[in-house]
């Protein structure tokens, strides 16, 4: 308010001056090029009525401009003072959101990491004491001669087996987790890679009617970890198997997408509704179908997403819903790009 009234004090006193400074110098003028009398005479006491009128007049308006311009003047820098505050505010207030953000993720960071380093800690732990308990459980399974006995040593087997499975998975999570973990990267034809894995599963595609069409060049080259590649397309290929009614087709196919290739795999399973394909690559995430298979573990995807992820790439799965089979993509870096 104070700084308002100053500039309106300003205003009307440069208004006046100005008014003034014009008057004089008319008086000068006409004194020296008119009237030819000293110019305090012409100023003060030979000024025609009208022009006294019109000087008034001037003044008043320089007054009320005076006073607008002064009002704008002060509303502005008003303006500028709130914004300026408001200004330093919102920064004051992004630097404390960008502290407490990275307050926030090095907590969640830290807590990822010692889940990591339990679980891996917890199936090591877990894996010594059940070697002996899997290698032993055969030896008494023929031995026994009771056949109610032999049932429950096949049951003890099974079980061990699947939580052997479980924990050799959740290790394996764990290291794909560390950020420690290295990759062996190297030059891999992708056609050789796959054709390996289609052999090695050849009596389980036959004992499902499950044929492969392989649509794979034979040029393509990526750059990824042999053994890594191998699980990654091991889990798919098996859950395709697995998840598939009887003379089923799987289809692999590549499609090169400027440095990358993006691989699909496709299979005329059970297929996925939305909320099963928002969630099968969270850990121990089991669909429908797969809650009572005890050679499921929950871990397979989440694994084949770290694989994918840890070489650059990327990986989903897409399906038309129930009975309509369901298709993996993912992506790898292809060789001289």
């Amino acid at each position: 308010m104070l700084e308002c009234i100053k500039h309106q004090y300003k205003a009307i006193v440069i208004s006046i001056c100005l008014v003034f400074l014009g008057w004089t110098i008319h008086a000068i003028l006409e004194s020296l090029f008119f009237y030819k009398k000293p110019f305090l005479d012409i100023l003060i006491t030979d000024v025609p009525l009208y022009d006294i009128f019109i000087r008034t007049g001037v003044v008043i308006c320089f007054f009320i401009f005076g006073i607008l311009l002064s009002s704008n003047l002060a509303q502005r820098k008003k303006a500028e003072e709130e914004l300026k505050k408001a200004h330093e505010a919102l920064n004051i207030a992004n630097k404390n959101l960008e502290r407490k953000v990275k307050e926030r993720t090095a907590e969640v960071e830290k807590l990822l990491l010692q889940k990591d380093e339990f679980i891996g800690k917890l199936g090591h732990d877990l894996k010594n004491p059940l070697s002996p308990i899997v290698n032993l459980i055969p030896l008494l399974e023929k031995r026994e001669k009771n056949p109610e006995s032999k049932e429950i040593l096949e049951a003890i087997h099974r079980n061990a087996d699947n939580m052997k499975n479980i924990v050799i998975k959740t290790i394996e999570l764990a290291r794909l987790n560390s950020p420690n973990t290295k990759l062996l990267i190297d030059d891999t034809n992708l056609l050789d890679e796959i054709n390996d894995v289609v052999k090695r599963n050849k009596r389980f595609l036959k004992e499902n009617n499950i044929e492969v069409d392989n649509n794979i060049g034979e040029n393509i080259v990526i750059k990824a970890d042999k053994l890594r590649i191998e699980e990654l397309f091991d889990n798919i290929i098996k859950n395709a198997i697995k998840y598939s009614r009887n003379a089923g087709t799987i289809t692999i196919d590549a499609k090169q997408d400027n440095n990358f290739i993006t691989i699909s795999i496709k299979d005329t399973g059970i297929g996925m509704n939305k909320e099963q394909l928002s969630h099968i690559f969270d850990e121990f995430y089991k669909a429908d179908e797969a809650r009572h298979d005890f050679n499921c573990s929950g871990l397979g995807l989440p694994i084949c997403k770290r694989i994918v992820e840890k070489h650059g790439g990327k990986i989903w799965a897409e399906s038309s819903g129930k009975g309509k089979g369901t298709t993996f993509y993912f992506t790898f870096e292809l060789v001289g790009n």
